[in-house]
């Protein structure tokens, strides 16, 4: 595969269309000439695409003289002009105009990476030839009879031989990472030089040193050949660096050793394969099959040979773990649950995976490489925020515009060696699902509730029925016994009354009211509650009144707020002995907003603020509903009416505390504002 490397800065298309119309390239997109020089310091690239309108030649120019005849193809909006042309460096191979990415640039890059093979190829003829005049690469002497049989056969010649080895070898180092390929061509390039009977490359691995190809060797044999790290052969080899030829006078057990394992690979000589000075492998090779000697100058360059296959084995390696580290991760995105979404320090979205894609309704081959602005509010102020401040989000839910859809999101912070930010990243998840499950819950919740309310309502109802069935039968039978018949009907009446009282109560509470207001007279309220008071709550208690002289005017539905009245008197009455005395005064309070404060105090040993939590507690916890529904429904009520209901207690006195908004009567007007229990 051609590797290229794309400098390009801008948010349009170009990134997109390059790729698109160069799948069978691997595209490395850059955006400095840092990374530029980097990348290109450690992996041989094919070529080089310049978007010449993100970024300036000039700042370029000491870069792009450095480089081979034709390495670099542009891509500019506009046809440069002639004296623009004229001062390119000769780096530069052409131009591809914007506008015709998708037509022109994949014959363009075609014709310059040819380019740069034929070059390649001639530079290694020429020094081949040079190297042969100069008498750089030594040849063994030979007989008068092998130099006239060179001349008489040019087709044996070394020169021509030369020739057609390095065209092997060119063609060897274009492979684009095809280990197979490299080692065919290298092998024909050996045969080129010396036209052994076998010959066999080992290359290093977790177990030792193992065959990956031959020639001439029995295969079921080659698969079984395996040599220690620390094994002879292996051991001078990486000592020395030089080749060895299978000893034949033996001076020390090594030598031994070594004769055995080069008889074992079934090898005359053995070649280290060198890089950065560690030993990856070895070629081995056995004896002509002319019964020729190997000369001196063709060991020479296959031994040159073997170090420039070293050199291409651990390119190969690094790039294959490149790509597979790329596959890895590619494939891990795409099988995430979750979307992932990342920029760099320019903003540019450089991961966005599957899930995102899905998730957001966006193209991702279209959203990679755009600016940070182009994902839907929130993510990229997120995302933003996270990279500049360093702020994480952890389980954050925000709504996504325009859809809204509701996410669940984590960022987090990407940072270099010296811990500064390079960028950000987000994963979310889609909470809709959850959304509807959760829901669902509740409405299971909810019904259970309504299944516990029905059975608490009916055991309230059920009571009084079954007394005014029992009183009814008897009535008839005991009709004759007045005091008896009297008892009957006084039972009967009071059943029927608890019955309506708690239909009122439950009516009242469940449910939202359309109160029917109008201006009121508080004093006029309060004495027609005293009087609903007393016809209604048992002689046992004193109930007392004491208003304030000023008229002062609410805006309330007279019914319901003499009930929230009755129900907190009621409340008293429950809770205290016979004898208590209640009290219900008012006063006015001046402020920002004027209010009537009506007060109702008792005596009694539980302190009121002490179970503000139990007088109070929802409507599906109440175990009573006859009594424990009465500060509950006044409490409704007085919201309703845009007050407040508070409690205190000083020793044994506690008291309701009731706060209205008073209105101007001139006016007729209310300022009511919905208010809640103070805490």
């Amino acid at each position: 595969m051609k590797l290229l490397a794309l400098m390009s800065n801008r948010d349009d298309s170009v990134v997109t269309e390059v790729r698109n119309v160069l799948k069978d390239c691997t595209v490395y997109l850059l955006k400095s000439l840092a990374e530029l020089e980097e990348l290109y310091g450690n992996i041989p690239l094919n070529l080089f695409i310049i978007d010449a309108d993100s970024y300036k030649l000039s700042s370029l120019h000491e870069f792009l003289v450095k480089l081979d005849d034709g390495m670099v193809v542009m891509i500019a909006d506009e046809k440069p002009d002639k004296f623009t042309l004229d001062s390119l460096p000769r780096s530069i191979y052409d131009y591809v105009l914007s506008a015709s990415i998708m037509t022109e640039l994949p014959a363009v890059v075609e014709r310059a990476i040819e380019k740069q093979r034929l070059q390649s190829e001639v530079r290694l003829l020429e020094q081949s030839r040079n190297d042969i005049q100069t008498g750089d690469v030594p040849v063994q002497t030979r007989s008068p009879e092998e130099d006239n049989a060179s001349r008489v056969d040019p087709f044996q010649g070394v020169g021509y031989r030369r020739e057609k080895i390095v065209l092997n070898f060119a063609r060897m180092l274009s492979v684009n990472f095809d280990m197979n390929k490299l080692f065919d061509y290298f092998m024909d390039s050996v045969m080129e030089i010396a036209r052994v009977s076998k010959m066999s490359i080992m290359l290093r691995d977790k177990k030792g040193f193992c065959v990956k190809t031959h020639i001439g060797l029995d295969p079921y044999i080659a698969d079984k050949l395996l040599l220690d790290k620390d094994s002879p052969l292996v051991n001078s080899l990486r000592k020395t660096g030089r080749i060895m030829h299978k000893p034949v006078t033996f001076t020390d057990i090594t030598s031994i050793n070594i004769k055995k394992e080069m008889d074992l690979l079934q090898c005359a000589i053995s070649f280290p394969m060198m890089h950065k000075g560690k030993l990856i492998g070895l070629f081995n090779i056995n004896s002509k099959i002319t019964e020729e000697p190997v000369y001196k100058d063709e060991i020479e360059i296959i031994y040159v040979l073997c170090n420039y296959l070293a050199a291409a084995v651990k390119d190969i390696d690094l790039y294959h773990e490149i790509w597979y580290q790329k596959e890895f991760t590619g494939n891990l995105l795409s099988s995430m649950n979750s979307g992932m979404i990342a920029i760099d320090s320019n903003e540019k979205i450089t991961v966005f995976n599957q899930k995102a894609s899905e998730i957001l309704n966006l193209d991702s081959s279209e959203t990679v490489g755009s600016d940070l602005r182009e994902l839907p509010s929130p993510l990229g102020d997120i995302l933003y925020e996270t990279m500049v401040t360093g702020k994480l989000y952890q389980r954050h839910e925000a709504a996504v515009s325009p859809s809204k859809i509701c996410l669940g999101i984590n960022s987090y912070r990407l940072l270099d060696d010296q811990k500064k930010p390079i960028g950000a990243g987000i994963i979310f998840s889609d909470l809709s699902d959850s959304r509807k499950i959760e829901e669902q819950r509740r409405m299971a919740d909810k019904l259970k509730a309504v299944n516990d309310l029905v059975a608490k309502i009916a055991h309230e109802v059920r009571n009084p029925l079954t007394s005014i069935q029992t009183y009814t039968q008897l009535l008839n039978e005991k009709f004759k016994d007045d005091e008896l018949k009297n008892f009957y009907v006084s039972a009967v009446s009071q059943s029927i009354s608890q019955l309506n009282n708690l239909i009122d109560k439950l009516v009242t509470f469940s449910g939202s009211k359309d109160y029917n207001f109008i201006t009121e007279d508080i004093n006029d309220v309060l004495s027609q509650a005293e009087e609903f008071i007393l016809k209604n709550i048992p002689g046992t208690h004193k109930f007392l009144k004491q208003l304030t002289e000023k008229s002062l005017h609410i805006k309330a539905d007279r019914k319901y707020f003499i009930k929230a009245i009755y129900y907190l008197v009621l409340s008293i009455v429950d809770r205290t002995v016979e004898g208590t005395y209640i009290t219900m005064s008012t006063s006015e309070v001046t402020g920002e907003v004027p209010s009537v404060l009506i007060t109702i105090t008792f005596s009694g040993e539980t302190a009121l603020e002490q179970g503000r939590e139990k007088l109070l507690k929802p409507f599906l916890d109440v175990d009573h509903l006859g009594s424990e529904l009465n500060v509950p429904i006044s409490h409704k009520i007085i919201e309703g009416h845009g007050g407040r209901l508070d409690m205190k207690s000083e020793g044994i006195i506690n008291t309701f505390m009731i706060s209205l908004p008073t209105i101007n009567r001139i006016s007729d007007t209310a300022s009511i504002k919905g208010r809640y229990i103070s805490e």
